[in-house]
């Protein structure tokens, strides 16, 4: 009896790996991936390439090609995107997404990047003009969240800028359209960087961790970047540093000229 319900389900995995990798086309559920995450996001979510399913352990649906916009204005677009998802859900057309990654992106309305550069240059009394206004270049996003009460939990997120690398975690509302992410990010000091930005490039930030808040709706994100509060800690630390230095070396001066007195020799 054993032996045959083994039987049986060998048999039954056999033919849905055969039905799967055979004649199973992922992009007949292309519509129904765009009708999902732009129901549950409140957005308008399209995919302009092909969709690609990858079996694993973990397995993933690649698109191509990816936009979302809300009102007709572009919020994001990205070359790829990869999702881990339920083969078994799929087959009923439900997509739950447990994690993606999104290569080569950009985020419309601010420009995470150039702000910061922006910001930096003002404390230090100069004068920095962004090239690009319209939107951030992102290299990688990588997520991990879950919907609760309607709420998009970001739990953790990780972003790669050509500027800065950084963890984080936040939600997005899709109901206000309202979004809220807070990353701990660091400086990049790659010369390639350091050449493109010149006089500009924040080297007084390096090695320093920067808080990143994005916050705002859909069409008009804003960044707040906590960099004068930084520099001034970064400040106080260093006269600190110095003062505590500068006693030092004062009483060091003070043994070593009363042992000379004591011991000319």
């Amino acid at each position: 009896m054993i032996r045959n319900i083994v039987y049986i389900l060998l048999f039954a995995s056999f033919i849905i790996f055969f039905y799967i990798t055979l004649l199973f086309d992922i992009n007949d559920y292309k519509n129904n991936l765009e009708q999902t995450i732009s129901e549950q996001a409140n957005i308008d979510f399209k995919i302009n390439g092909d969709l690609s399913l990858n079996l694993g352990i973990n397995t993933k649906i690649r698109a191509r090609e990816l936009s979302i916009e809300k009102n007709n204005i572009p919020i994001f677009e990205s070359e790829e995107l990869n999702a881990s998802v339920s083969v078994s859900k799929i087959l009923i057309g439900r997509f739950d997404i447990s994690s993606l990654s999104l290569k080569n992106s950009k985020l419309y309305g601010l420009n995470i990047d150039e702000s910061i550069i922006k910001t930096y240059n003002l404390i230090a009394g100069r004068k920095y003009y962004l090239d690009n206004t319209m939107y951030s270049n992102i290299n990688l996003i990588e997520t991990e969240g879950y919907y609760q009460d309607n709420i998009l939990q970001i739990k953790d997120i990780t972003i790669n800028t050509e500027l800065l690398e950084g963890k984080g975690f936040g939600n997005i509302n899709p109901l206000s359209e309202s979004l809220n992410i807070s990353v701990s990010t660091s400086i990049k000091t790659n010369d390639r960087i350091k050449e493109k930005y010149g006089k500009y490039f924040p080297e007084y930030l390096v090695g320093t961790k920067l808080p990143v808040l994005i916050s705002g709706n859909y069409s008009n994100p804003q960044i707040d970047i906590k960099i004068s509060e930084i520099i001034s800690i970064k400040l106080k630390k260093e006269i600190k540093s110095k003062a505590i230095k500068s006693i030092k070396d004062k009483i060091k001066d003070k043994i070593e000229s009363e042992i000379n007195i004591i011991l000319p020799y």
